[in-house]
């Protein structure tokens, strides 16, 4: 565990747009009503599944996401490190 890094002290990315998005988060946080248009992980990607739900606003995901596009929504991206994002 890293409760620097959980407590979000490394920053992140206000993503409120359907470019695609490229760093390393640990966490994802739903600020309005997200729907994924790709989601990749560094083991694998998820697109047809979990990138094609709707996430309500509040809900937060958690993995080791390498980029991610939007259909739709926002989201708060935590950074697994100082330098990344």
């Amino acid at each position: 565990m890293n409760m620097i890094r959980d407590l979000g002290a490394y920053g992140g990315k206000l993503v409120t747009n359907t470019t695609a998005q490229t760093g390393t988060w640990f966490a994802m946080t739903c600020l309005s009503a997200t729907v994924f248009a790709t989601l990749t992980e560094l083991t694998f990607t998820r697109a047809g599944t979990i990138a094609s739900c709707l996430f309500p606003a509040g809900v937060t995901i958690f993995g080791a996401f390498t980029n991610f596009t939007l259909t739709s929504g926002s989201v708060r991206c935590y950074n697994t490190s100082p330098t990344s994002g």
